[in-house]
């Protein structure tokens, strides 16, 4: 798939943000305990029958999405890791002109599902992530899905099933709640860091179909963040890094540096590792490891400006972006 341009305005998709993290875990309702205990995630929603637990603190109605390897998901042989990310647009109307402009534009989906309290569509990236766009289309969501959720999901076609809705139901200003008795009081997921094979064509798709702008870095980089336009920093996109099956780490934001100090006392304990500190004086970060082994950067922004962020050492970027 080509695009004649790399003017912005042109983008087919209207990202106000990264609105979560889907993965894959060894165990759903181990991991849901995990989350919870360790970053201080409460679970909104679970679907037995898909073997999934949804986690939320009120930034959207799941921050993680917690899908067992043995769900029908799952492809033969999954490991944990990356099932797909989310970015949520204004509206359902948005939406679909976003999906139809990418249509005529020659992009590949995977399918359309109605989640309820959100429709969405679904494609890969060119390094073969999935990658979801949805817009809310329930006002309340905490009410309109939580509890134990069993059902088949009704078929949803962009701009056919129904006449789309201009309404913006997102929640700009998000009632984030603190949990008690956890290690780390998590705010929400933030970004992701996707380590590349392909990074021209990925950073193409990201900017061009997403229509993520560059916030610290550029093609030529050898990290580079990108945002959506409610947003600071939404997938980092990283050369030469190793990381599970192209997903590096997910970013949560905490509420304090007292969260960040609890982990590196604490994660251990519960079964996680400290893998790298990074203080500066951009972001404190600290990332640490599931108990499935997957990184997860905890972190408070300090002076989040590119200018700041390029004083960072090199080596630290992939871990502070």
């Amino acid at each position: 798939m080509q695009l004649a341009t790399t003017d912005q305005s042109a983008a087919l998709f209207k990202t106000r943000r990264l609105a979560h993290s889907n993965i894959f875990v060894s165990d759903y309702v181990k991991a849901c305990d995990f989350y919870h205990d360790a970053f201080g995630f409460a679970e909104a929603y679970r679907q037995p029958d898909n073997l999934a637990s949804f986690l939320s603190n009120g930034n959207t109605y799941h921050d993680f999405a917690l899908v067992d390897v043995k769900s029908k998901y799952a492809k033969p042989g999954q490991r944990p890791g990356l099932n797909h990310l989310a970015f949520e647009v204004e509206s359902e109307d948005v939406l679909v002109a976003g999906y139809k402009a990418a249509l005529a534009a020659g992009v590949e989906f995977l399918g359309a599902a109605d989640h309820d309290v959100a429709h969405s569509i679904y494609l890969k990236d060119p390094d073969g992530n999935e990658v979801e766009f949805y817009a809310d289309v329930v006002e309340d969501w905490e009410e309109a899905r939580k509890g134990i959720i069993i059902k088949k999901k009704p078929q949803w076609i962009p701009g056919e099933t129904n006449v789309p809705d201009t309404r913006q139901l997102f929640k700009a200003v998000p009632n984030l709640k603190r949990l008690s008795n956890v290690l780390v009081q998590g705010k929400r997921v933030t970004h992701m860091g996707l380590a590349v094979r392909d990074f021209d064509a990925m950073y193409d798709f990201y900017t061009r179909v997403a229509g993520l702008r560059p916030f610290f870095g550029d093609r030529a980089s050898q990290c580079v963040l990108l945002a959506g336009f409610a947003s600071s920093g939404d997938i980092s996109l990283l050369r030469n890094v190793e990381a599970n099956d192209g997903m590096h780490h997910m970013g949560v934001e905490v509420w304090s540096e007292a969260d960040l100090e609890a982990a590196v006392d604490g994660i251990k304990r519960i079964g996680g590792q400290v893998m790298r500190e990074v203080d500066h004086a951009a972001r404190h970060a600290v990332c640490v490891t599931d108990a499935d082994g997957l990184l997860v950067q905890l972190y408070v922004n300090r002076d989040w400006r590119p200018d700041v962020i390029a004083t960072a050492d090199a080596a630290d970027l992939p871990f502070l972006l």
